[in-house]
């Protein structure tokens, strides 16, 4: 019985780590930027294709990436779209707080899992009975 108890518990100690293991992971981002083509296919006067060495393309590309830049949310937009400023892949005090109390936690857990385990192992015998009055 007590062989099927520590099994058990071995079982559910190993799924929690498994579990954990991703706890405080960074998560890249799944949204990449797609590469926007600047080429102008046709003309705009004729139906033909346009030249490659078209003089305004420059002017073109530049306008279009303002236009990109203006678009990007700046940090109070990010702020308050986030509520409270959570933006995912930035770190604040909470996060490293957390990643440094996580070990402590774990390993304070597991010992009191264990105890009665290695309770039977401990010398007591030098210590002597507790007073009685």
């Amino acid at each position: 019985m007590a062989r099927q108890q520590n099994l058990i518990l071995f079982l559910i100690i190993a799924v929690q780590l498994v579990s954990f293991n991703h706890a405080f992971s960074m998560t890249k981002s799944v949204v990449t930027p797609t590469k926007i083509s600047t080429h102008r296919l046709f003309d705009s006067a004729t139906d033909e294709p346009a030249d490659e060495s078209t003089p305004d393309e420059p002017m073109v590309s530049e306008s279009l990436e303002s236009k990109m830049k203006n678009w990007e949310a700046s940090e109070e937009e990010i702020k308050a779209a986030t509520l409270g400023g959570v933006i995912p892949g930035r770190s604040d005090a909470f996060d490293i707080g957390l990643y440094v109390a996580f070990p402590l936690m774990v390993l304070s857990g597991l010992a009191f899992a264990f105890f009665p385990l290695i309770m039977g192992n401990i010398d007591t015998s030098s210590v002597g009975p507790p007073p009685t009055s």
